[in-house]
């Protein structure tokens, strides 16, 4: 039995939940909707429901996915049922075949449209009475789970980190003030599918001089030039899973006042990086960030979150920001990224991925920085 139906199960029962019912919003052929559904059963189709009970876990697949449900979902646990007909007639006999009626069915309330749930309701409406379910709206269960890496997940992330990591380094080595910021971006994206990347993980941002003082600039076709701040943005994905990295690097001979800006952040990362542990709140692990930059006058320029969770989404829990009311816990994967951004004269920022382990973070991102020698 796969562990994560286990703890699916352990959730279900403290909630006090007899099944639960995992669909995606849309008829997702890009992948981008289906995170929570692909987590519980394997399957990266883009139509099909996941049904789990206390006794069994169902696969609901049309004409289509069949097959390939048969390939991807037993390895979870999953026993494929062939959804063949119009949903009026394939959804009751679901519910059916998991003995659900009088039962209370949980609905992954962030993984289904209103215009599906309208229609499950009017479904099971029709059904008699006996073998009805309850509908109910299923607190984020799957996204509670999702939040602490297992050894399976975390081994993806480590191969979409070093596909990054490597391809930054590629970069790197011929990075020319010529080159424009959508030239560099491309080069990155090239690097990632060459050292087997799915693709990259979010649009790169490359930003140089003044444009760096966007935290999310878009890159330009504008040359990234000399003497100056580029920021690179970058990430990789792997077997669905993400890696996120922040790069500051000047093509040229750094200055005095890139070197003090450089220097204030790569000492607040470290020091983030040195005393963040688990059972910490999240907005503390921000503050250790902020309180460095801010003793050295630039508090006001360090804007956004410390980080955010990694996965299969390159945002989502936890959140390490003053705003946060997340609780950091062993197994928990985030970027740990601070910057400071000036107006008129560009940014510095610096970005890797850590996973807490014995309760401390271990850096999983090994690509090459400047270190306070260096610049």
């Amino acid at each position: 039995m796969s562990d994560r139906i286990t703890r699916i199960r352990a959730a279900m029962a403290e909630e006090g939940l007899d099944a639960l019912f995992v669909s995606v919003p849309v008829d997702d052929g890009f992948g981008r909707h289906a995170d929570n559904r692909k987590y519980v059963s394997g399957f990266t189709g883009s139509a099909g429901r996941a049904l789990v009970t206390h006794d069994r876990a169902l696969f609901a697949a049309d004409f289509r996915y069949t097959e390939q449900a048969e390939l991807e979902c037993p390895p979870r646990g999953f026993e494929v049922f062939a959804a063949l007909g119009d949903y009026k007639d394939w959804l009751p006999n679901l519910l059916r075949e998991a003995a659900l009626g009088g039962k209370k069915l949980g609905i992954s309330a962030a993984d289904i449209s209103l215009a599906e749930f309208t229609r499950m309701q009017k479904r099971v409406a029709a059904m008699p009475p006996s073998e009805r379910p309850e509908l109910l709206p299923a607190p984020p269960i799957i996204e509670a789970l999702r939040r602490r890496k297992d050894a399976e997940e975390l081994a993806l992330i480590q191969r979409a980190v070093d596909i990054a990591d490597d391809a930054f380094e590629a970069l790197l080595a011929n990075l020319d003030p010529g080159q424009s910021e959508v030239e560099v971006a491309e080069a990155f994206q090239r690097g990632v599918l060459a050292g087997g990347g799915d693709c990259i993980s979010f649009e790169t941002i490359v930003a140089a001089g003044p444009w760096s003082a966007l935290p999310h600039a878009s890159p330009r076709h504008e040359c990234i030039g000399a003497d100056r701040p580029l920021v690179i943005d970058m990430g990789a994905q792997y077997h669905g899973y993400c890696s996120d990295l922040t790069r500051t690097v000047v093509v040229g001979a750094p200055d005095a006042a890139f070197r003090e800006v450089y220097e204030i952040v790569f000492e607040a990362q470290q020091n983030a990086i040195e005393r963040v542990e688990a059972g910490m709140n999240a907005a503390d692990a921000h503050r250790l960030a902020l309180d460095v930059i801010a003793r050295h006058g630039y508090g006001e320029r360090f804007g956004h979150g410390l980080g955010h969770g990694v996965g299969l989404q390159v945002h989502e829990a936890p959140y390490l920001g003053l705003s946060s009311e997340d609780v950091l816990e062993e197994g928990m994967v985030f970027t740990i990224e601070p910057g400071i951004y000036l107006p008129g004269w560009g940014g510095v920022r610096i970005e890797d991925i850590v996973v807490l382990e014995n309760g401390r973070a271990r850096v999983l991102s090994h690509a090459s920085k400047l270190t306070p020698a260096g610049v």
